[in-house]
């Protein structure tokens, strides 16, 4: 029961959010950009902060990846195993849009940065400094996704 109820209140703050986003006229990919992406991610970044703070650093650093990871693969496995029940289907042609190209790339340039400023640069400990970079990297994100709607 208590699912049924998160799910009914969850449609209706995204319904209310879109409502929002029609009538202030902001694109929709910018709303999941900030609004949908920042609710979605709340709760993690809560309990990041709480293990960081209890001295589990690693813990934390690693449920970052860990949790869009499974994101990713049981939502995108999932969604492939319900194809495989049509026989006919071979496969699934997969075509990512202009803000979903944009997240990636992003997204591949922050973990190189991570790798290379936390392994070869600083022997295998990500300096502090390099959260102001990650808030950059995040807002040129927003700022190549919203220069992207206004083009289309």
């Amino acid at each position: 029961m208590a699912a049924t109820w998160i799910d009914f209140i969850a449609n209706k703050l995204v319904s209310l959010l879109e409502f929002l986003g029609v009538i202030l006229n902001i694109p929709s990919s910018v709303m999941g950009l900030t609004i949908l992406a920042w609710g979605n991610s709340s709760g993690d970044l809560a309990a990041n902060i709480a293990l960081s703070r209890k001295g589990l650093a690693n813990m934390a650093m690693t449920a970052c990846f860990a949790g869009p990871l499974f994101n990713l693969v049981v939502g995108l496995g999932g969604g492939l195993l319900a194809l495989k029940e049509e026989p006919q289907r071979i496969g699934k042609g997969i075509s990512l849009s202009p803000a979903a190209r944009t997240g990636f790339f992003f997204l591949v340039c922050n973990c190189i940065m991570i790798a290379v400023c936390g392994r070869v640069l600083s022997k295998g400990r990500i300096r502090v400094e390099y959260g102001y970079f990650m808030f950059g990297i995040y807002f040129c994100y927003i700022a190549a996704s919203i220069a992207m709607e206004v083009v289309k």
